[in-house]
């Protein structure tokens, strides 16, 4: 079995704020996390071996994962589990937009152009005239 990408310590120094209670459901999550990023990033590992990828690139995407998963919401934050929340008078309107209810593990895409194969782009130049 592959190690996971972070430890509860890695989480820790990204998340000083990781309430202590957490940390057995964080560990299982790191795990969770990582899983899910070798299955969707298969060459990672050779990756990283090769140099291509800085290993503290998987270690900071799966931080960033686990602590979105197990953020505590704020109290002055719309109801729980909306990202925001929009109330009518009238015609009587409402709306909201959900934000991880069920504390799911996901990528965004800024982790997935950190975890994407860097293409090497080339400079050109235009000749104006032909």
């Amino acid at each position: 079995m592959a190690a996971d990408y972070a430890t509860l310590a890695d989480l820790q120094e990204h998340w000083s704020a990781l309430p202590a209670e957490k940390e057995t459901e964080a560990q299982q999550k790191l795990h969770e996390a990582s899983v899910e990023v070798r299955a969707l990033y298969s060459d990672l590992d050779g990756r990283i071996v090769s140099g291509s990828i800085d290993a503290d690139v998987p270690r900071l995407v799966v931080c960033r994962m686990v602590k979105r998963a197990l953020e505590p919401k704020d109290d002055n934050a719309p109801p729980a589990g909306m990202e925001s929340f929009q109330f009518g008078a009238g015609p009587f309107s409402m709306g909201g937009k959900m934000v991880n209810p069920d504390g799911s593990l996901y990528l965004t895409a800024a982790d997935k152009r950190l975890l994407a194969k860097s293409k090497r782009r080339q400079a050109w130049t235009i000749q104006p005239g032909g």
